[in-house]
């Protein structure tokens, strides 16, 4: 499922018409526009009830495997977003200055967790998890004469899939609308029943709000030079119905919901600065709380309650500033972390995260963002290798899948 959530590099799997498998590793940019490429030529669009269609076991699966291991490729929620905004906060913002690194207490022990084959055959890629953590998604032409689409698989019943929806397109993480970028406007399916709008926006992506009532999106104009750039942020009824124009930035755009009435925006700081500012828009009283201002700012990450953002800075002119970072979306309490890598959140409280360290095993450890401590996951004796930063944790914080760079196969770790 071409899922917008986001790192450096990607890995995308091609069903050539001959029914091979075709692997390609992308960077980002070039990622989501071969996805949207992928879309427009797949027009078959199969209603989203699950088709049972059960895929044969491929080959016996090993009951352990090792890895060598190197550095993941990419950081998550993953979107790379750009910068942000012509509108100046009532109260102008000013930039402080770092705190000092949180120092870090990691347990000795490895914390016990099991490793498990989900499926075989070098077959799966992009994989997400349904809302029960009981079953992963993932796209997928098991056979020649097998239809390309969304397969799923079950815990337990690992290495049987069977055909989720024909169906490929931009899925949201509870898998309950999908949306298919188009010329005349993009697309949005509610999975439950197929009720299908036109959004008339050009074919951009849409963020849809968490009590499932509007929509979001961003529309620049292609004008010159391009630091003039100006981008209107979109706010719309569900079904496209009485769009109008909230916000603009420069060079930015809307990153996502913090909850039903806050939302994520970034932009230029102004016309004359190269930095970018990323802020709180409320929808209420139209007001802007600053979290971060730099030049470069990626790797975003929004908690799953919206009180917290993760975010790394690179290249800064002062190199105390770059690395990742953790603040609230109230704009107080930013500290530089210990660690820089990709990260997920596993709840509220809690992040897991995977070391970038050159020639180092893979491994996952978990923060706490209320203690500001860490634990290691995963044991030392079991090294493995995510492909292309390919890894989702479950709803319920209780495992991860990923495709694993030793076969390109699913792999489950249970977590303690």
């Amino acid at each position: 499922m071409l899922r917008l959530e986001h790192g450096v590099t990607g890995h995308l799997l091609v069903i050539s018409a001959a029914g091979k498998r075709l692997h390609y590793n992308i960077p980002l940019v070039m990622r989501q526009s071969f996805f949207l490429f992928i879309i427009f030529a797949m027009t078959a669009c199969a209603a989203p009830t699950p088709t049972v269609s059960t895929v044969a076991p491929r080959s016996p699966i090993p009951t352990q495997m090792g890895a060598t291991a190197i550095a993941p490729t990419r950081v998550v929620n993953p979107t790379t977003f750009t910068a942000p905004t012509l509108v100046t906060p009532d109260a102008t913002p000013t930039n402080q200055p770092p705190t000092a690194q949180p120092t870090l207490v990691s347990t000795a022990t490895p914390v016990p967790a099991r490793f498990t084959q989900l499926m075989n055959g070098g077959c799966c890629v992009n994989p997400g998890w349904l809302p029960d953590s009981a079953s992963v998604v993932f796209i997928d032409k098991p056979q020649a004469d097998a239809p390309a689409g969304m397969y799923r698989v079950a815990l337990s019943k690992p290495n049987v899939s069977e055909l989720w929806s024909e169906r490929i397109a931009f899925y949201t993480p509870q898998f309950d609308y999908a949306q298919i970028p188009e010329p005349a406007g993009t697309r949005l399916i509610r999975v439950r029943d197929g009720q299908e709008w036109r959004i008339k926006n050009g074919g951009r992506m849409v963020q849809i709000s968490p009590d499932r009532t509007r929509l979001v999106w961003t529309e620049t104009r292609e004008t010159f030079p391009l630091e003039n750039r100006v981008s209107n942020i979109m706010l719309a009824n569900l079904d496209g119905s009485e769009p109008q124009r909230i916000l603009q930035t420069l060079r930015g755009g809307v990153n996502g919901w913090l909850d039903e009435n806050r939302l994520l925006v970034s932009g230029r700081a102004a016309r004359d600065s190269f930095d970018a500012t990323m802020f709180v828009y409320d929808l209420r009283d139209k007001t802007q709380t600053q979290i971060v201002q730099a030049e470069r700012i990626r790797l975003t990450a929004l908690s799953p309650d919206g009180a917290w953002l993760v975010y790394g800075i690179t290249n800064d002119a002062d190199a105390s500033r770059n690395g990742l970072w953790l603040a609230r979306t109230d704009g107080t309490a930013a500290r530089r972390l210990d660690f820089f890598g990709p990260v997920q959140w596993r709840d509220a409280a809690h992040l897991i995260y995977a070391p970038f360290e050159l020639n180092a095993p893979h491994a996952f450890f978990e923060y706490n963002v209320e203690t500001d401590t860490t634990r290691r996951l995963t044991p030392p004796d079991q090294p493995f290798k995510i492909a292309s930063g390919d890894w989702a944790v479950s709803p319920d914080g209780k495992k991860i899948v990923l495709v694993n760079a030793a076969d390109n196969n699913l792999w489950v770790w249970q977590l303690p």
